[in-house]
């Protein structure tokens, strides 16, 4: 009967040495698939900050862009006019070129500013999200740690 008792007890040892076993190579391959995907996120999060900063660079070139060319349009049609003042007729279509080149170059920065302004609604949103990622990112980091 001690026989039986004895051998009981081995196989509830021998149950339990199983189950923790199990339990454990479980938990590293849990904490391993959570470190591929937190790098995974890292490298995610990190290239969407690259993108972020070349749509900012992005926006200000089509910004200086468009107010360089504009400050260039006034002195241009003082130095024209002054060019046609010896000759009436050349004066007149001096004139109405101007008065067509200033309206074009308008409506194009009028375009571009509301280029520029769809753009930083774009960057602001892509901000505020990068923001949320970093958390989750921070979030599985310090539950990692903990594992």
């Amino acid at each position: 009967m001690a026989a039986a008792v004895s051998s009981k007890s081995r196989g509830t040892a021998g149950g339990l040495f199983f189950l923790f076993t199990l339990l454990g190579l479980v938990c590293t391959a849990a904490s391993l698939m959570d470190e591929n995907l937190l790098k995974y996120l890292k490298l995610h999060l990190q290239k969407a900050e690259q993108d972020l900063d070349t749509l900012k660079a992005r926006r200000d070139t089509t910004s200086e862009f468009s107010n360089g060319f504009m400050s260039l349009l006034d002195p241009t049609m003082v130095f024209m006019r002054k060019a046609a003042e010896g000759s009436p007729e050349v004066s007149a279509l001096m004139e109405e070129y101007l008065k067509s080149t200033k309206v074009f170059m308008e409506r194009i920065k009028s375009l571009l500013d509301g280029d520029a302004l769809k753009l930083e609604a774009y960057i602001l949103k892509l901000e505020q999200d990068l923001r949320e990622k970093k958390k989750i990112v921070q979030s599985e980091e310090e539950q990692h740690a903990e594992l």
